[in-house]
């Protein structure tokens, strides 16, 4: 059965369809709101996928972070205001989402750990929708902060979405630069714009400044560069991608290109059957980990693909 078969039968109406994919273990229920309200989210239909290797090539020279200069930007995150978005918090009680975030971080991390020769490395994850809406930041915190929690790994959260950022209002961060300013200045360096936080082992780099040719930037060499930089010396480093939706920016089709994995989240009841073709033709589907159904009400859903798109 297809992803899109296997999504489509998720989506109906017989329950005992939904019920058949829980207890199979390929799926996990997870609660949300608007974009962080009232959702609920499965990830499902997982293809075999190739074991992916580091680059082998060194990354760029970097200036290492000087103390000073990490303790001014080490950010407090507010676990009440996380706690309000039903974000993970590492100090949680154990909930149906941190457990559903668990089953999806394992298939991720369960790539990582595969032995391969290819590339890009599946340290290197994308998390995109088809369109704006869907839930897709809520996801790449969520799995992002899930992973940090892990005794042996260490994350890096990247909101590449420079038009759109979501990162620093769901997180509540106020800086200037960040991803857009490092392709733009060569001169800056990583270090200087990444934002350390009292998550332990969680570290965001955001959008910063938006720019007119965000997609020829993230195309670059400059940013082949800044990849390997992110993944190069840090072994144990896994880098979530918060990416545009797939079918609103052309960006979102070219970081899909440079990483290892890609995660899709799919809205419940909203995202229709051809939309969700359209943006999974326009990305490798072999790089694809799962689809995440998100915002699902827990009960019985209407038929597939009843959204209206432009």
């Amino acid at each position: 059965m297809s992803i899109i078969e296997r999504i489509a039968e998720l989506l109906g109406s017989d329950p005992q369809a939904q019920q058949k994919h829980s207890a199979a273990g390929q799926g996990a229920v997870i609660a949300t709101q608007d974009p962080f309200e009232r959702a609920a989210g499965e990830i499902i239909g997982r293809p075999d996928f190739p074991g992916l290797r580091d680059p082998s090539s060194e990354s760029r020279s970097s200036k290492p972070a000087h103390s000073a200069n990490r303790a001014a930007r080490t950010f407090r995150i507010d676990r009440d205001r996380l706690r309000r978005q039903n974000v993970i918090t590492p100090d949680g009680e154990r909930t149906t989402i941190t457990e559903s975030f668990r089953h999806i971080k394992r298939q991720i991390l369960a790539n990582v750990a595969r032995p391969g020769t290819d590339a890009p490395p599946a340290n290197l994850v994308l998390v995109t929708s088809a369109l704006p809406g869907e839930g897709k930041t809520f996801c790449a915190i969520n799995l992002a902060i899930s992973i940090a929690l892990e005794m042996d790994r260490t994350v890096l959260l990247v909101d590449a979405d420079a038009a759109k950022p979501g990162v620093p209002k769901a997180l509540g961060l106020e800086v200037e630069k960040g991803l857009m300013d490092v392709l733009v200045d060569r001169q800056l360096d990583l270090a200087e714009v990444l934002c350390w936080t009292d998550i332990d082992k969680l570290t965001i780099l955001l959008a910063g400044t938006a720019n007119q040719h965000a997609t020829e930037l993230l195309a670059s060499d400059a940013m082949r560069v800044l990849l390997q930089e992110m993944t190069g010396r840090h072994r144990d480093r896994i880098v979530i991608f918060d990416s545009p939706p797939l079918l609103e920016a052309s960006e979102a089709a070219v970081l899909a290109g440079q990483v290892g994995q890609i995660i899709v989240v799919v809205e419940a009841g909203k995202t229709s059957e051809a939309a969700l073709k359209d943006a999974l033709s326009r990305i490798d589907s072999s790089k694809v980990a799962g689809l995440l159904l998100n915002k699902r009400d827990g009960h019985r859903l209407g038929a597939y693909g009843y959204g209206v798109y432009g």
